[in-house]
C-alpha cells in the first residue's frame, strides 16, 4: 500500500514539474522605461477624462507636463550628485571613527552594526507585510559603501523625562 501512496506522489509531483516547465515564458518587460510612460499616459488619460478636458484642454496639459519634466531632469541629476557626495562623506565619517577605535572597539562595533542591522530588516519586513508592498531590496545601484546604518535600537533612545 505504502509503494502505491509514493508512486502516485511521485507521479503527482512530477506531473506538476512538467507543467510548470511547459508554461510559455514570457519575455521580461522592456528595459528602456517605456512601460512607466505607457503608465503615466494611461493615467493622464484617465484624469481627463474624468475631469472632462477638451482636445484643446489635453494638449495643453500634455506641453505643460513635458515642459515641467524637462525642467525637472537636470534637478534630479543634482539630486542624484549630491547623494553620491552624501554617500561618500558618510563612508569617509565612518572610517574616520572606526580609526580611533581599539580593536576590542571594532569588534564591539562591527557586533552592535550587524544586530541593529538584522533589527532595521525585521522592522522594514514587518513594515513592508503591513502596507502589503515590497520596497526596493538593498541599497541603490550607485550606493557607496556600507548599507544604510539602521535606526537606533529603542533602548538608545531618549527616555522621557518623569513627571513631577
Amino acid at each position: 500500500m505504502k509503494k502505491w501512496l509514493y508512486s502516485v506522489c511521485a507521479a503527482a509531483v512530477m506531473l506538476g514539474a512538467a507543467n510548470v516547465y511547459a508554461q510559455e515564458k514570457k519575455p521580461f518587460p522592456p528595459a528602456d522605461g517605456s512601460r512607466h510612460e505607457q503608465r503615466m499616459e494611461q493615467m493622464e488619460n484617465k484624469l481627463a477624462d474624468e475631469l472632462g478636458l477638451t482636445e484643446q484642454q489635453r494638449e495643453q496639459a500634455k506641453k505643460i507636463h513635458e515642459e515641467g519634466r524637462t525642467q525637472v531632469e537636470p534637478l534630479m541629476e543634482d539630486m542624484k550628485n549630491l547623494r553620491k557626495k552624501m554617500d561618500k562623506l558618510r563612508q569617509e565619517n565612518m572610517k574616520e571613527f572606526e580609526d580611533i577605535l581599539t580593536e576590542e572597539q571594532k569588534t564591539k562595533f562591527e557586533k552592535i552594526k550587524a544586530e541593529r542591522h538584522e533589527k532595521w530588516k525585521k522592522m522594514k519586513e514587518k513594515f513592508d507585510k503591513k502596507r502589503g508592498r515590497r520596497m526596493h531590496k538593498g541599497p541603490r545601484p550607485d550606493h557607496i559603501g556600507d548599507f544604510p546604518p539602521p535606526p537606533p535600537a529603542p533602548d538608545a533612545l531618549p527616555k522621557p523625562l518623569p513627571k513631577d
